[in-house]
């Protein structure tokens, strides 16, 4: 919670004299879908009485927002004063902030500004997002906030100094293999399918769809054997997966243009974009567990992703303040990168984890079978419906075909599903087709849960589950452990 404000204090500093106009157009964000459906469906002709009646109260708020808000340097925290109606004023104490993180997209770099986002360890989102700041005054808190937290107020510049080291750095050769690996394009097409038939499709289907179906040969198609049928479906099909792809490289390319990572001192710094260009320090203290992410396709391609959970962060890639705003984005260490160059980078984040010297352990004995007959069940269950309204051997047939590959999947889980405690870290390795690793310090375990179900309890079994101060929800859990193996276990950690 922020600290109280000094008695006679009162912030001075404004923001940039265009922050109204950046306020204005984060406000409009929020209109932005409907706007741009009632133009996609030809209602473009009546919207021009309605824009003007949105637009001013917007463009009026904004400003009234800009002449209340105030920022200073207090004698122990920032200070900020805000609120349209109801005046609010904060004291953030400099010894809470970890990290000031900046965002600029083309209109924050056409007028040499950046939004603002002062992160905490308390959680829930960013503590303070000021909208806008010239470079000059960012740099200026920065200086001041970070020479109070190394305790040399008397030389500011001090923190400016730090020579950076970069660690990474992706090429275009890399932006294309993580546009390959990642698939956004997918999602970006799903989306566009969802908000169509979320606002109907008649009008689509009169509008845009009909002058093509006239122009298609669906007459000459149909004229066509089965043969070439099937052959121009599973052409379009293939043509839909590339295209895809190669939507997604596209927005490789835009969203982590010029990706690099560097060290200064004690802290990590990421950069990356084209559009909006984001900057943030990831203070090494404040990292709680390091995720590490290799795919099917990540491994064809030899190569593997690395995040990390810090203290406080949100849940999610792109978490949102209470206004809106986007403020906390997934904290990449690496997109992509080569295995040789994530063990560099797991040693650079968190000094004390040696995975070499991990003692991997299995699970249970039973874990194989009970994941098997779980899978199974779940199967049939579902498989049912099909059985009854196919009525026949072959429905069976491929109903029961599917059972060699659970057990194979029940037996490659089992396989790569490893834990490894160590005197300074505890490791999660599991999955066979995604492969993830997981390792958090002990120092920083808040807390250790011992879960048994019932049909646990049958088997001797239990499964173990610890949190950190990062509130991702990639948490380590160890499921099909032995009874006696997980209490011994949990007692380990707390003792820590």
């Amino acid at each position: 919670m922020p600290s109280e404000t000094p008695a006679g204090f009162e912030p001075r500093k404004r923001l940039h004299r265009l922050s109204w106009l950046f306020v204005s157009v984060d406000y409009l964000k929020h209109f932005l879908v409907p706007m741009l459906a009632a133009i996609f469906f030809g209602a473009q002709q009546d919207l021009g009485p309605w824009t003007l009646l949105l637009v001013l109260p917007l463009v009026a708020a904004a400003l009234w927002h800009q002449w209340i808000y105030r920022y200073d340097f207090g004698p122990q925290g920032l200070v900020i004063r805000e609120g349209l109606l109801f005046r609010n004023v904060r004291n953030i104490d400099y010894r809470r902030i970890e990290n000031i993180d900046t965002e600029r997209n083309l209109l924050h770099r056409l007028f040499d500004v950046a939004q603002v986002s002062v992160e905490t360890s308390s959680g829930g989102g960013s503590e303070a997002v000021i909208r806008v700041l010239d470079l000059e005054a960012v740099r200026e808190m920065r200086n001041r906030i970070f020479a109070v937290r190394t305790s040399a107020a008397e030389s500011p510049g001090e923190t400016e100094v730090a020579e950076e080291n970069t660690l990474l750095r992706l090429s275009p050769g890399e932006l294309l293999r993580f546009g390959l690996i990642d698939n956004r394009g997918l999602i970006v097409v799903a989306a566009v399918f969802g908000l169509v038939a979320e606002l109907g499709t008649e009008k689509l289907m009169e509008t845009w769809a009909t002058p093509w179906l006239e122009i298609l040969p669906v007459e000459d198609f149909a004229a066509f054997g089965p043969m070439i049928q099937s052959f121009l479906v599973l052409s379009s099909i293939i043509g839909l997966i590339a295209g895809t792809r190669l939507l997604s490289v596209l927005l490789a390319f835009i969203t982590l243009h010029d990706f690099r990572l560097s060290q200064s001192r004690d802290d990590l710094r990421v950069r990356y974009g084209l559009l909006t260009r984001i900057s943030l320090t990831l203070r090494r203290q404040r990292i709680q567990a390091l995720h590490r992410k290799a795919t099917l396709l990540h491994r064809w391609l030899g190569r593997e992703s690395l995040t990390v959970d810090l203290a406080g962060g949100l849940r999610g890639g792109d978490a949102r303040q209470e206004d809106g705003s986007r403020s906390v984005r997934k904290p990449w260490l690496a997109p992509v990168c080569t295995p040789e160059k994530g063990e560099e980078l797991v040693h650079v984040a968190l000094p004390q984890v040696r995975l070499d010297e991990a003692d991997w352990q299995r699970l249970a004995p039973g874990a194989r079978a009970r994941l098997f007959r779980i899978s199974s069940f779940l199967w049939l269950l579902f498989s049912i419906p099909a059985i009854i309204m196919l009525a026949g051997p072959l429905a069976s047939f491929c109903t029961l075909l599917v059972l060699p590959f659970l057990w194979m999947h029940a037996h490659l889980y089992v396989k790569y599903t490893r834990w490894a405690l160590h005197d300074d870290f505890l490791a999660v390795r599991r999955g066979w087709f995604t492969q993830r690793l997981s390792v958090t310090p002990r120092n920083r375990i808040q807390s250790v849960c011992v879960s048994e179900s019932p049909f646990d309890r049958r088997h001797g079994m239990a499964g173990l589950a610890v949190d950190t101060a990062g509130a991702s929800g990639l948490n380590l859990r160890i499921p099909y452990l032995e009874r006696d193996t997980a209490l011994e276990l949990a007692s380990a950690l707390r003792s820590q």
